[in-house]
């Protein structure tokens, strides 16, 4: 764990910020309370919230700390809120710096698309934050932000990877312009469109005799290791054994894929994962894939963003650069055992 200084000097001791209420504090904060929010400081707390870090962030912006914490410091005065409260790693949004958040990424997508609409057709610049799933930023995330780098160098891609419920909620908080998640239909507040099925297989120590497949039902008195209840490969194969009256032998709940892959490889316990989750391994390091039968197991993967932000600028471009790389990998076999939607 990293020790983080106080990075803002109305940051306390205990952790909370004191906000001198309006007409009582010094000159310039009184002043502060009673503007507008600048684009400087909607930029500033953005960074900070992304980051988790004033430092960080004032790195990113390549500004100095004083000059970023000061920034926030006349917006929470303007605002009447605490933003962010101090903490071990860093600093974090308080209930009202969440709610502020969600706007002000909005007011900045909204300032970043009026400047192009007014400036007219050129380079595609902007930020694009993309949450991935771990198997799938395995086979995924390289190509693609090669891509992006190689033809679209006004974009700055940060991609985030994580568990799929997680990135969720990263899109909820509007962290997240972009996600792929293991769903194929749009919920409340999301918007879901399906780019492919892939099938998911039992991984296990190679043998000379590894055979080609397996029944579920053999499958269900094998020792396990999966991800943990809460995890969406996890609640699909439960659900997928349970319609058939099984049951799954978990022996230990593991939230990392490189330490199930080393657990399977080893034949301390079998996992069950799609061919995505093998991506980037060299043969000798690679398990045995089973495909499991009677029935067969698939998960959907969708293409996601917030329903009230729709598409457009720098994220609708690299929406439409997944959907064709993942098309591309598909097509030319690298993502095995996967169909793709139809469009």
């Amino acid at each position: 764990m990293v020790s983080v200084q106080p990075e803002n000097p109305l940051i306390s001791r205990a952790g909370s910020r004191h906000i001198p209420p309006a007409g009582t504090g010094q000159q310039d904060e009184r002043k502060a309370a009673m503007s507008t929010p600048t684009l400087k400081q909607i930029r500033f707390f953005v960074a900070a919230v992304d980051w988790g870090s004033l430092s960080r962030a004032a790195a990113h912006l390549n500004v100095a700390q004083p000059a970023l914490s000061q920034q926030i410091a006349q917006l929470e005065a303007t605002l009447r809120n605490e933003l962010f409260v101090r903490t071990a790693r860093g600093v974090r949004p308080t209930e009202a710096g969440q709610r502020f958040y969600r706007h002000a990424r909005t007011i900045l997508r909204q300032v970043d698309g009026a400047v192009a609409d007014l400036t007219g057709p050129g380079p595609v610049i902007g930020r694009v934050a993309i949450g991935l799933p771990t198997s799938v930023s395995t086979i995924l995330a390289h190509p693609l932000l090669s891509t992006i780098l190689r033809d679209y160098p006004g974009i700055r891609p940060e991609l985030f990877e994580s568990l799929s419920g997680y990135l969720h909620e990263l899109i909820a908080q509007s962290r997240l312009e972009l996600a792929i998640l293991y769903r194929d239909r749009s919920a409340p507040g999301l918007t879901v469109q399906p780019i492919l099925r892939e099938e998911l297989f039992l991984v296990t120590k190679a043998g000379e005799e590894t055979p080609a497949s397996i029944t579920m039902r053999e499958v269900a008195r094998l020792p396990l290791v999966m991800p943990s209840p809460t995890h969406t490969l996890r609640t699909m194969v439960e659900a997928a054994f349970a319609r058939e009256g099984l049951s799954l032998t978990v022996i230990a709940d593991v939230d990392s894929l490189p330490t199930m892959r080393r657990i399977a490889a080893s034949g301390l316990a079998a996992a069950i994962l799609p061919i995505s989750g093998l991506s980037g391994l060299d043969e000798a390091q690679r398990p045995a894939m089973i495909r499991i039968v009677e029935p067969t197991i698939t998960r959907p993967l969708g293409l996601c963003h917030a329903a009230d932000q729709p598409l457009t600028g720098p994220a609708a471009l690299v929406a439409d650069l997944m959907v064709a790389e993942v098309r591309r990998l598909v097509e030319s076999g690298a993502w095995g055992n996967a169909i793709l939607a139809e469009p």
